[in-house]
């Protein structure tokens, strides 16, 4: 059977609440990666508290969703703080005890823009032009330049300033995948994935001007992806919780579309 672990970004949403009231009917664990910018105001902080509540774990997506490579060090370390304190607030109010801290960079930008997630020449040579396609085929690419040794130097230091801080690790540990365990990609205290589901790409602010446009292609993308489809090793996968018009549909036909294809959803 096919193995895949969900996480989710950009919570809290107007959809939230049904989002996970929909997750915990299908029994479906997630991560929901938290903004904090999100989460000020009371009804969708509190959409939060009753996610905890379910069962979902709250992860950190940092604060106003920036670049890393663009704000710095400074400044991406503060909203990681800010938006990690409204997240341990979140679990007080819900009266369930605090999980490890895990952290996902928004944009995947680690520091030294998001074409370079990770250093591609770590991946073993036969998957790498296939693993570098996984990122550059689901995230939105602003340039596909080359990082500057100033932005590799961002990315190290990064990595140890959230391990000072207790961040650790997905755990994740069905995903054994050769070219995953080897490189960078398993390395990474921030949470990673193997398959962005590009949803995304059909809110109505991005339609049509990037790969996917409609439904159909993204059940393609799942249907075709080797990695999926390879029962050897679980997935992490990349969705989205999103408050616009149509995405709450969206994210629930895309999940029953995994259901159908025999996809089994992992615990963390």
């Amino acid at each position: 059977m096919k193995k895949l672990y969900l996480t989710i970004d950009d919570s809290p949403s107007l959809y939230t609440d049904e989002v996970t009231d929909f997750l915990a009917a299908e029994k479906i664990p997630a991560v929901l990666f938290a903004r904090g910018a999100l989460m000020e105001e009371k009804e969708a902080f509190d959409r939060i508290v009753r996610a905890a509540q379910k069962g979902f774990i709250i992860g950190n997506h940092s604060y106003a969703h920036e670049r890393t490579s663009l704000i710095g060090f400074e400044s991406q370390t503060q909203q990681i703080l800010t938006t990690q304190t409204l997240i341990d607030r979140a679990y007080d109010e819900a009266g369930v005890a605090k999980p490890s801290r895990y952290f996902r960079f928004p944009h995947l930008d680690r520091g030294c823009g998001n074409a370079w997630v990770i250093d591609f020449n770590t991946v073993p040579d036969a998957e790498r032009g296939a693993v570098q396609n996984l990122f550059w085929d689901g995230v939105r690419l602003e340039t596909r330049e080359s990082p500057t040794p100033a932005q590799l130097e961002l990315k190290l230091r990064m990595q140890h300033w959230l391990i000072a801080n207790g961040f650790q690790k997905l755990p994740v540990p069905e995903v054994t995948f050769p070219w995953w365990q080897k490189s960078e990609l398993g390395q990474a205290v921030d949470s990673l994935i193997t398959y962005s589901s590009a949803d995304w790409m059909l809110l109505a602010r991005h339609r049509g001007k990037w790969p996917y446009a409609s439904f159909a292609e993204l059940t393609r993308k799942i249907d075709t992806d080797p990695w999926l489809q390879n029962e050897e090793s679980a997935s992490i996968a990349l969705m989205h919780d999103y408050g616009e018009e149509d995405s709450l549909t969206l994210f629930k036909n895309l999940v029953k579309h995994f259901l159908n294809q025999d996809f089994r959803f992992l615990t963390f």
